[in-house]
């Protein structure tokens, strides 16, 4: 029906345009952005999962950057103490000329002069090493006692253990993530497994087929039943589990296989038929020591905040015990200036130590901040080649659309030839 009205062609073919630019400027939009998902109204489900990913990353790069300060403190806190390291060496060679009885009044009283020098100079670098307020080779020290607890476990030995068992316990050094696969033999028992993860956090299981029977953090589960998953341990530990070779013979003892892991040993593996659990031995020894005031510098090391510290290594000549030297006794002179070369020494090895854990941490806290980043890649990231068609097909669909409105809006004009001469 033909009307003056209403145009329903007209109304179809703007509907058609107003779709064909809306989808054109979504895949302009996609296209100038990168981004499929920009805000939570293009899918707020998948908004929300990827702003709580980009919210970890940005921990993880956070926690570098912490790092990364405390790597700079650790290379200031090396260099000064090379320079302590040469200037403690020179002394000594000079005190060992020191001692030489056949010397003159003046020929000792030069040689003091260049020791007292190279002293003075030793506090003064010790003083002057400094990185962002921070003086690791200058603290004040302190005398103050200090408390350590060990918990140790005996295990036994066993003639039921089977070989492949006892072969590893030859592995005495290991690092990161591991896993061994062993067969536990024809004979059911109890195995126990002593571990040993030093300082540094670790997580042990222990698996029998698909179930896991054995865990570090979790409690011994009588019968061979299944545990929880392990949680983070130091020091020695056991793990004990009820072994039944009908479950299957093969028992996998993974370390650190979801953890980033430090190095950790097998103290021993035992299989017994009757023996009680192992039960720990506790040790408390106190010890007086004199200790930094001033500190263990922390770092965070983690998205959620966790810290990594850094001590203070003090080289003054106080911390040195080299502010009060007897010159009439060489012998002493020269034992201390040992003993204090030593102690740089030591306090090379420690910030070396640090050095290289800081490193594994940034590389593993970048791997970790990279796989979160390809994550939210894949959520939010549009694909260019497929938005690139839908552009072409949208300004098709959009020159069609204005044609065919062009025509619906001049298709009443007919109308009027009704009423022409």
């Amino acid at each position: 029906m033909a009307s003056i009205n209403t145009n329903a062609a007209a109304n179809q073919a703007r509907q058609a345009l107003a779709a064909a630019q809306k989808e054109l400027a979504t895949s302009r939009t996609r296209i100038a952005t990168g981004k499929a998902i920009g805000s939570a109204k293009d899918n707020g489900a998948i908004h929300s999962i990827a702003t709580m990913m980009t919210a970890e990353r940005s921990g993880w790069t956070v926690a570098n950057d912490s790092l990364a300060r405390g790597q700079s403190l650790i290379a200031t806190a090396s260099a000064g103490l090379d320079a302590v390291s040469d200037l403690l060496r020179k002394a000594r060679e000079k005190a060992v000329a020191y001692r030489d009885t056949s010397l003159s009044t003046q020929a000792k009283a030069a040689i003091r002069a260049d020791i007292e020098a190279l002293l003075r100079q030793i506090d003064r670098t010790a003083l002057r090493t400094e990185f962002d307020g921070k003086k690791p080779l200058a603290d004040t020290l302190t005398p103050t006692t200090v408390t350590q607890t060990t918990t140790t476990y005996t295990t036994v030995t066993s003639p039921y253990t089977p070989p492949a068992m006892s072969n590893l316990v030859g592995y005495t050094s290991g690092s990161g993530s591991r896993t061994f696969a062993v067969n536990g033999g024809a004979a059911a028992g109890r195995i126990d497994l002593d571990i040993d993860t030093y300082s540094a956090l670790d997580v042990v299981e222990v698996w029998q087929g698909a179930q896991r029977v054995a865990a570090t953090g979790q409690p011994y589960v009588s019968g061979g039943a299944a545990v929880g998953p392990g949680a983070p341990v130091t020091y020695q530990n056991v793990l004990s589990f009820d072994y039944d070779p009908a479950n299957g013979q093969s028992l996998e003892f993974r370390f650190n296989e979801n953890f980033g892991g430090s190095g950790w040993q097998i103290n021993n593996v035992v299989l017994t038929p009757t023996d009680p659990l192992p039960t720990p031995t506790t040790t408390t020894t106190t010890t007086s020591v004199l200790a930094s005031v001033a500190t263990n510098y922390e770092f965070v090391r983690s998205s959620i905040g966790d810290l990594e510290g850094v001590a203070a290594r003090p080289m003054t000549l106080n911390a040195l015990k080299l502010d009060a030297i007897d010159w009439n006794e060489p012998a002493q002179l020269f034992s201390s200036l040992d003993a204090a070369l030593g102690q740089a020494v030591e306090a090379a090895t420690y910030y070396g130590e640090r050095a290289s854990s800081f490193d594994r941490l940034i590389e593993q806290n970048g791997r970790l901040a990279d796989a979160l980043e390809t994550g939210v890649g894949n959520l939010v990231d549009a694909d260019l080649g497929r938005e690139s068609a839908k552009l072409q097909a949208g300004q098709i669909k959009e020159s069609v659309a204005t044609k065919a409105l062009a025509i619906a809006n001049a298709a009443p004009q007919w109308i009027l030839s009704l009423f022409k001469g």
